[in-house]
Parts: C-alpha cells; structure tokens; sequence
C-alpha cells in the first residue's frame, strides 16, 4: 500500500525545485481528461458504467455535435465509434498527450469518428466499487484478466447503447492489446461488435523481453511463493494527483531531460532516444495512473512459463477455479476480428520474437507493420518523436479506408 507520510516527505524535498518553476508552468499541467479535452477545445462527455463485480469505471468521449441555432446546446451526431484502450498502469489521458493537432484522439475525431477513451479498474478514473474499498485488500486482487471479461464488456455495451451503433474500431496499445486479446478468447460473441482491431506493441507473450524487472523479479513475482501470494491485494502506484503534479514540475526548465527519464526507465527502457522530451511533465503528471500489483504478476507469470495463459494460483486453487491442475492458454484461435499490429525492433517490452509467436495464433491478421526507426522503443508509440507520422495517420487512414468500402458496399 502507498505510504502517505513517505510522499509528504518526498513532497518537501520537491518543494523549493517545485516553488521556482511553478509560476511557468500552472497552465501547462493538466492531470484530468475532461478538462484536457476542453483545453484542447472540443467537446467532450464523461460517461459512468458498473462491472458484473461492482467497479464504477469513467469513460470519456469526444462526440461528434451540431450546434443548435443558439449556438450553445448541441445535438450528437451518429458517427462511426473508435474505441481507444491504454496501457498497463495508464489511463484515457494517454491518447491526449500529444496536444490538439497530433494526438490520436483528436486525429479520429477531425476526420469524423466519434472517439470513446476506455478506462479500467483502479486507474485514477475508476477507483470505486459498490461494495469494497479502496483499503480493502479485495479491491485490488485484480489483473487484467478481470478487465479483460467485466471492464472491457461493460464499456462496450454502453458505447454500443449511447451511440446507437451495432459495431466499432478498436485501437489498444499494450495491456490495452492484451485486453482485446482476452476479451475475443473467452467472450468470441464480442468479435461481432469489432469493425477493425489496431493492436500498438501487443503483450501477449513476453518470454523474450528485455525488461530488467522481468528478469530481476520475474522469477520471483511470477510463481507461487509467499511473497506473490501477499501481494495479490496491493495497490500499485499512487494515483495523489497532487504528488505527480509536483514531480511533473520538476521535468520543466530547471531540470535536464535525462534525470527526468530515467523515473520512467522500467517502464520504458534506456533507449529513449525517440521519446518526445517536451512531453515529460505531461507524461509524469498523468502516468503512471494507478493499478494493482497484480497485474505486473500476471506478465511475469508469462515470462516464467513461457505461455499466454489465465492467472496461476497454485495446484490446489488453480483446481478450483478452472478444474485443472494448471491454468488454461487463452484460445487466440477465437479472435476473429480483422487485427493490424504495430511493432518495434527495439521494444523494451515487447520483442519481436514474440510478436511474430502472436501472430502465428491469430487466425484474421490484415497486416504487420514494424516501426522504421531501429531504436524505437515501447513508450514511442504513445510519446515519440514521429508517432504521427509513423503510426497514428496510417491508423486514421486505415479507418477511412475500411468506412468508405462499407458505404460502397452499401449502394
């Protein structure tokens, strides 16, 4: 659990870094979407769904509108949907980040989409439960497993029912990727509901990562032991808007960008060489966005047995809860909806040994796109230098396509 006093005390070590560039910087750091989003100026809904288990998740949409005569109230277009899912331990805000002109979202959005920013459970947005707490060690046994088969079907529902559409785009990156993956396994009905998938730096299998905490604590985290097991209720990271706030600040003038970078190091590897440095106090203000430990477990899970698997509990539990002595593969065979994947060479998370081991199991993959840039690593592809170019206008252009084939089909 996050320690209140210890943030107090980092907070006034901050304090008079923070205090000589915070007269520069009071309009710069935006820690909500809704407000971002308005910043940014467009319009923007904030939408509220309960899980089968209770957890109240916030979506986010950038509608599609006309104004009324008196050029105040306005009526939502139907349009067609993308549905945008983040990243481990990250939030809506991630597709925001690159300001109004290059930002996914906003990309989607001029060329006429009504764009949808999922959230999941214990992530800043979505930190309420109908019957447990936040103290209670319940709240947080979590992985994206439960996201996978009660977050992402509670938000897909509702999008379906707001927008009065029968089907969707859906872009992930990462454990956004992962989520889709799952969901498509275990729920195949929902593969009916996806017009296209565009998977960033998909994890699935992660044996050939990079990842130092892979291969440091991997082996620890990722099997049965007395450690992984009291960990199972631990929140991850702090979600004190307030405390990374203040660390964001400190990514301004007065501190060099690499000292600043290396806080996201086990996040995003040591090669940032393509990482978009004037991004860095929006990036810490909003990232990481809160989760479980849990989560991390379930990929060293994968790391240690080499497999793309439901959560292991041990023998005895693992009986219990699927009937068999160990945990069943994901049965990737079921993702049916039309999939591109964006890779890199140089991912820190995601290697391309084990892209390629993703793609052998997928039975609908349109297309494989790997990044030109040879030191291009996992966080580029929300924040590098280039993004744009590289990835989010073929993805927009991939959309377009796909919609004006639809309406010739149509006459």
């Amino acid at each position: 659990m996050r320690s209140p006093r210890l943030e107090l005390v980092m907070l006034a070590l901050l304090l008079p870094q923070v205090l000589a560039t915070i007269r520069h910087s009071r309009e710069i750091i935006i820690t909500d979407a809704v407000r971002r989003i308005q910043h940014d100026g467009y319009n923007v809904e904030r939408h509220t769904v309960i899980t089968k288990d209770g957890y109240v998740l916030t979506l986010h949409r950038i509608p599609q509108v006309q104004l009324e005569a008196n050029g105040t109230l306005y009526t939502v277009l139907r349009r067609p949907v993308v549905f945008l899912l983040s990243g481990l331990y990250a939030s809506s805000d991630v597709w925001l980040l690159n300001g109004r002109e290059d930002s996914l979202a906003y990309l989607l959005w001029r060329a006429g989409y009504d764009v949808w920013l999922g959230n999941n459970r214990g992530n800043i947005y979505c930190r309420r439960n109908l019957w447990l707490n936040t103290t209670e060690r319940e709240f947080w046994n979590f992985s994206w497993h439960e996201m996978s088969v009660y977050d992402m079907p509670a938000q897909i529902d509702h999008v379906l029912r707001s927008s009065g559409v029968s089907s969707m785009h859906f872009v992930g990156i990462s454990q956004g990727g992962t989520v889709f993956l799952v969901l498509n396994s275990l729920l195949p009905q929902y593969n009916a509901v996806f017009k296209t998938a565009t998977l960033l730096a998909p994890v699935a299998y992660v044996d050939n990562t990079q990842s130092g905490l892979a291969k440091i604590i991997g082996p620890i985290l990722g099997t049965r032991n007395y450690v992984s097991k009291m960990l199972e209720g631990i929140e991850m990271f702090s979600t004190n808007k307030f405390f990374k706030k203040f660390l964001s600040m400190t990514c301004l003038d007065n501190e060099k960008p690499l000292v600043c970078i290396t806080r996201l190091w086990p996040a995003v590897g040591y090669d940032t060489r393509f990482l978009n440095k004037t991004l860095l106090p929006d990036l810490m203000a909003n990232f990481p966005a809160g989760g479980s430990v849990k989560q991390l477990m379930h990929y060293f899970q994968g790391y240690v047995s080499t497999k793309f698997r439901q959560y292991d509990y041990g023998p005895e539990r693992n009986w219990l809860h699927y009937q068999q002595l160990e945990p069943p593969e994901y049965p990737l065979e079921n993702v049916k909806t039309p999939v591109t994947i964006f890779f890199a060479e140089n991912d820190y998370i995601v290697a391309p040994a084990d892209i390629w081991r993703l793609v052998a199991r997928l039975p609908n993959v349109e297309a494989v796109y790997k990044v030109p840039r040879k030191r291009w690593n996992h966080f580029d592809f929300i924040c590098g230098l280039g993004v744009r170019e590289y990835i989010f206008d073929n993805i927009v252009l991939s959309m377009n396509r796909y919609e004006l084939r639809r309406r010739r089909r149509r006459r």
